[in-house]
């Protein structure tokens, strides 16, 4: 969604406002007829996609409690059988912990919930989540793979992209999705009981990232029905299939994973980008060893606090000439111990070295340590302190690991800029996931400069403009004014790393909309009261956070 104009002097800085979207599973029975033309999507029929699975709540037996997605993947076998999943890291982990494998069950070879025959309900004897998995504002490495107790054999299997593939998930390129997830984005949740399924086009990378506070790295992929919106996955779809046409067949380009609401203009779905992956899938199907590291900077600090927030792990600020630190994170992603790894780090151009933590040595620019004995699943940490005294970006890192005649390398991810003496805004949104329709309901923004140092600061005049979803009737706004559609703020003299400027829009002493029925806004929206009952789905951060591009 285009959203808010955030003007630094003439320049105008996208923002966009959302509420958080409501996440829940099957909360009531769908009416009796399904609309046939729902978040853009139509309903699956038998044989349209064989190896679409939904994961069940194992203790709910007497109906098919689908939460996520996921599909049965091509493994190799001789037949068209397969005993694996692949699906989200998120649909599986609660609390940062992996939930047990008998507590899940795998649908297959049925898309109409109200038809479940038990022998299509199969048992899960193993869940392998990503050891680099994070939750955060834009999630990574959310993948996971579950084995099944025993074979399924649906008919047929879904491949895995792998890189050579590249030329079949380009941008503007047609893909299809999908899954059980909401039909009503925005103004409810209704699960069906029939699978639903839709085209989108993939989304380059640069518009893509430009919506989403440029969090987005090599793992993920975009695709929507851009700029219109009304296309897309929902709760309920995490872990599905984006899929594309490779000659005469289908190939699992993307899982379902992360998106600022659903369906929203100017907003495409993220997924995690399946042939970043090809090299780990094999491994783990295959009982191979592999290896994976990622570097991570000095996360942001909240103005008023005293820890770094690590959801915000794509934003990296320093203070000029004070001491910060660089983490490598390296796992052992395979299946197999690795004997011995070398992993290694380049120096940023413009740093001064200060320690080098964990036995590292350097010989300039690289910083280089040894590991052993690193057990399938296992996550170890390496870290280095530098100062500088304006932005720097870290150089190539990476690892290499040797288990029994076998050597694996990674070479991480994107580099990481750390911005010294530089502002760097970002805005957030807060509200009620769901209110009485016709009632008044708040929308909080929080606009917040993690800049550190005396040149971080904004002096130049911030314009935060944001569209009033049609059908909200305005109440009040706080040092602010009503320009047509939109409500506007001018802020000055926003400084860095110390204050933050909050804006009260539809809180009730300050600005409020009431609505007779639902309202669906570019940006906002008012949801009819729920029943959420079940943990779920397509998920957003855990705030809806608001791009600045």
């Amino acid at each position: 969604m285009p959203g808010l104009d955030l003007q630094v002097g003439a320049q105008f800085i996208q923002v966009c406002l959302a509420i958080e979207a409501v996440i829940g599973a099957r909360a009531a029975e769908p009416p009796s007829t399904i609309p046939p033309n729902v978040v853009g999507g139509t309903p699956v029929a038998p044989g349209d996609y064989p190896w679409l699975v939904g994961l069940l709540n194992a203790s709910v037996q007497d109906e098919a409690a689908v939460f996520c997605g996921g599909a049965l993947i091509d493994d190799g076998a001789p037949t068209a059988s397969s005993q694996w999943v692949l699906t989200a890291a998120h649909c599986l982990v609660i609390n940062g912990e992996v939930v047990s494998p008998s507590a899940i069950e795998v649908l297959a070879g049925q898309p109409d919930l109200t038809q479940v025959q038990p022998e299509q309900r199969h048992p899960v004897a193993d869940i392998i989540v990503h050891p680099l998995y994070i939750y955060g504002y834009a999630p990574v490495n959310d993948i996971a793979l579950l084995r099944l107790a025993a074979p399924v054999n649906v008919g047929n299997t879904l491949p895995v992209a792998t890189p050579a593939d590249a030329a079949f998930f380009a941008p503007g390129v047609d893909a299809q999705i999908a899954g059980w997830g909401n039909l009503l984005p925005q103004t409810g949740v209704q699960q069906p009981d029939i699978a639903h399924k839709a085209v989108v086009k993939i989304v380059d990378d640069a518009t893509c990232n430009a919506r989403y506070d440029r969090a987005l790295g090599i793992e993920h992929l975009c695709a929507g029905n851009m700029p219109d919106g009304g296309v897309d996955t929902c709760q309920g779809d995490s872990g599905g299939p984006l899929m594309v046409v490779k000659g005469s067949t289908l190939i699992h380009a993307g899982i379902v994973s992360f998106g600022q609401g659903c369906a929203w203009p100017h907003f495409p779905g993220v997924y995690a980008r399946t042939a970043t992956y090809a090299g780990w899938i094999n491994a783990v199907i295959n009982d191979q060893p592999h290896v994976d590291v990622i570097q991570e900077g000095p996360y942001p600090i909240w103005p008023g606090e005293d820890v770094p927030d690590p959801t915000l792990f794509h934003i990296s600020t320093a203070a000029p000439g004070e001491p910060f630190t660089y983490t490598l994170r390296v796992a052992n992603t395979g299946m197999q111990v690795l004997d011995t790894l070398t992993i290694t780090a380049t120096l940023p151009g413009g740093a001064s070295l200060i320690a080098i933590n964990d036995g590292g040595i350097v010989a300039d620019p690289v910083i280089t340590w040894t590991a052993t004995d690193l057990a399938p699943g296992e996550v170890i940490e390496r870290s280095y302190v530098v100062s500088a005294t304006t932005s720097v970006t870290t150089g190539p890192y990476g690892v290499m690991a040797i288990s029994g005649s076998t050597t694996v390398t990674s070479s991480g991810r994107l580099p990481i800029t750390t911005l010294i003496n530089t502002p760097q805004l970002h805005l957030r949104t807060f509200a009620e996931s769901e209110v009485e329709v016709g009632s008044v309901f708040g929308q909080l923004f929080l606009l917040v400069n993690f800049g550190q140092g005396n040149g971080a600061g904004v002096t130049t005049p911030i314009d935060v403009r944001a569209k009033i979803p049609p059908g909200a009737g305005i109440v009040a706004i706080n040092s602010g004014s009503i320009v047509g559609d939109e409500a506007r703020w001018q802020i000055s003299g926003l400084s860095g790393g110390v204050p933050c400027f909050w804006v009260w829009m539809c809180a009730p002493e300050l600005l409020a909309a009431s609505s007779a029925s639902p309202i669906t806004g570019r940006r906002s929206a008012v949801r009819h009261p729920l029943s959420v009952q079940s943990q779920a789905r397509r998920s957003l951060p855990k705030h809806a956070v608001i791009s600045l591009s």
